[in-house]
């Protein structure tokens, strides 16, 4: 007898027939030895006795202790530690007592399975086959009885095992295929001719004429067919065409324009949203003056409805195109005329490419400071002076995106006045002066 940690007597003899059974789980064939077969039969009986009389229900181990074990707060071990001292301990564990448990179904399982490696000394008398089957039915009670889920683990484990003996039922067969084969066909099926393929409708196409109806299974479809055979001509036929003509479409926005039809604005149809979004995709189709360049930026789309339904006017036949003004147009003329009244020649005159070019050809490293008074921005100059190695080129480069970007902006006195505020008054001498001797 001994003292465990806790202090409770530990009886041992059963310490010893305990831990003498796992050689008989390690080494099965030991059973089939009558002088082992008593002796492990004794232990069996004196082991399985102590965990039904030993309740875990009863045993020392707390509510805190239950509860880590239904949280999985607990320590797995490898081995297992056989001192003396822990056997009271490992006796009120729930989970050591499933393994030992289940050692012990496993173990009558392989007494029981007929393997083809035993030899033919090893098989059960039929008392021992009447204990296996009694003791079998001792254990799942006991695991039953162990907690937490005690009834869950041991239906859990005997599905296991049901299929482990599946496994080794077919590994003594000689590990069969899986695959079934296939059934031999009967004499009706051999003797039944094979149903012709149906031809696709690409293929019956191909076969029939022109005026050979099609049949496509369906009334509907077969209806809608035979209208046109060519799928072509059914795209171009004109009843397919639902976008309208510029004529059709803008000829009340047309009459809306004219100042004697005195139309409000509010009224206007140009100043319908859904009206404005259907003409800009319309003239975005259908008309060349969608995609003009302008360097007028525009206010609103009204205001650039207006503009090009006075341009669309003037080049429809039919309607009296030179009639046909927007207020604002009139406004536009009547500025343009003062404007034109109040410069003087130089400063609506344009800059020849002979000018540019002498310019382009005196400027040198000074075409820069050029740039910048022509408002050219940084990004462009870079640009300029990265694709174009010569400085000749560089300076005719810079007058040419200055005469672009400006459009009709770009006339000469902007450029004499560009000049001269970047000191360069003898270009402007040499090139302005010389080319036209009349002026002083």
């Amino acid at each position: 007898m001994g003292d465990s940690m806790s202090g409770t007597p530990i009886d041992y003899n059963l310490y010893r027939k305990f831990w003498s059974l796992q050689d008989y789980f390690r080494y099965p064939l030991q059973c089939y030895n009558k002088e082992q077969w008593k002796k492990f039969h004794k232990n069996a009986d004196e082991v399985l006795g102590a965990f039904t009389s030993l309740k875990l229900d009863d045993v020392s181990a707390s509510k805190k202790k239950l509860e880590q074990i239904r949280q999985g707060e607990q320590t797995y071990f490898a081995k297992y530690l056989t001192s003396e001292k822990l056997f009271d301990l490992q006796l009120s564990d729930s989970n050591f007592r499933r393994y030992v448990l289940l050692q012990f179904l496993i173990l009558f399982q392989y007494l029981n399975a007929t393997v083809k490696f035993k030899s033919t000394d090893q098989v059960l008398s039929d008392e021992q086959a009447l204990w296996i089957k009694d003791t079998t039915d001792k254990v799942y009670i006991l695991m039953k009885e162990t907690p937490p889920h005690g009834k869950d683990y041991a239906k859990h484990i005997e599905h296991i095992l049901s299929r482990e003996d599946n496994w080794n039922s077919w590994k003594n067969n000689g590990c069969q295929e899986f695959i079934r084969e296939r059934q031999q066909e009967s004499k009706d099926t051999v003797d039944r001719k094979p149903r012709p393929r149906k031809r696709s409708i690409g293929e019956e196409m191909k076969t029939v004429g022109s005026n050979k109806k099609i049949n496509l299974g369906c009334p509907e479809l077969t209806v809608l067919w035979n209208i046109n055979p060519d799928n072509f001509d059914s795209c171009r036929d004109e009843r397919r065409q639902f976008i309208p003509t510029m004529e059709d479409f803008f000829e009340e926005s047309i009459d809306q324009a004219d100042p004697e039809a005195m139309v409000e604005d509010e009224y206007k149809l140009v100043n319908n949203s859904n009206y404005a979004w259907r003409a800009l995709r319309l003239m975005a189709r259908k008309s060349p003056h969608f995609f003009q360049p302008s360097n007028q930026p525009c206010k609103s789309i009204p205001v650039y409805l207006e503009n090009m339904i006075t341009k669309l006017a003037k080049e429809m036949p039919q309607a009296p195109a030179e009639e046909i003004k927007t207020q604002d147009e009139n406004a536009e003329n009547d500025e343009l005329l003062k404007n034109t009244d109040s410069q003087t020649p130089d400063e609506t005159t344009v800059v020849t490419i002979d000018q540019l070019d002498a310019v382009a050809n005196k400027l040198g490293d000074n075409w820069k400071t050029l740039a910048t008074e022509l408002n050219l921005t940084n990004e462009e100059i870079t640009s300029i002076q990265t694709e174009n190695p010569e400085v000749r080129v560089q300076a005719k480069e810079a007058l040419l995106s200055w005469q672009i970007k400006e459009g009709s902006g770009a006339v000469k006195n902007v450029l004499v006045n560009a000049l001269q505020e970047s000191g360069l008054t003898d270009i402007v001498e040499s090139v302005f002066t010389d080319s036209e001797p009349g002026e002083t």
